[in-house]
């Protein structure tokens, strides 16, 4: 009896090899491209290529409130490759002291690393250099220029990026971030 029901597997898995079909490729009637293969963004018009976006973070209630709002904009230079610019707005106020408000312009890059794609879906690096101010009870701050770099996951249009600060120092003085190591959520919607 087992030599039967092993004879009977052999003979199904080498029935099914055997007449397993290609993979079927679809195309829409007037399409003239296989619909599998991306489609190079340097062959579309200008306003195609534009991706807004942006994120929300740092909303926290209580002491300290901090709410965190970027719009970014970005361009599709190449299948792979990103550049944009975002513009960032953090309020944080403390019970019994002056609200904080830090703004600045944030230049980045994203680059699609397509090495990574069957072990992570739409891991990318990023690049960015920014310029931060804040303002508190008529007092101003101007921070050095920062300088970001690392990896990120993408889904859809939803983003999460891991970036260590180069220009981070422990003083405080010269970095609005209490800590080397960023984590920005968000991403392009449009």
């Amino acid at each position: 009896m087992k030599k039967l029901l092993f004879f009977l597997l052999i003979s199904i898995i080498s029935y099914t090899s055997t007449y397993a079909q290609d993979p079927i490729v679809i195309k829409q009637d007037s399409s003239v491209r296989d619909l599998d293969v991306e489609q190079d963004v340097r062959e579309l018009p200008f306003r195609q290529r534009i991706r807004i976006g942006g994120g929300i973070g740092g909303l926290q209630f209580g002491n300290p409130t901090v709410i965190s709002v970027s719009p970014m904009v970005g361009y599709q230079v190449t299948n792979d490759f990103t550049a944009g610019l975002a513009v960032d707005y953090q309020y944080t106020k403390y019970t019994g002291y002056t609200a904080l408000n830090l703004y600045g312009p944030r230049l980045f890059g994203q680059y699609r690393l397509q090495f990574l794609e069957s072990i992570l879906s739409r891991a990318f690096a990023q690049a960015e250099i920014q310029k931060y101010y804040a303002s508190s009870g008529g007092q101003s701050l101007d921070y050095n220029m920062q300088t970001l770099a690392g990896l990120g996951l993408g889904y859809g249009g939803f983003q999460i990026t891991a970036l260590y600060n180069f220009s981070y120092s422990a003083n405080g003085l010269n970095s609005p971030y209490s800590s080397p190591v960023v984590i920005r959520v968000g991403g392009f919607f449009f």
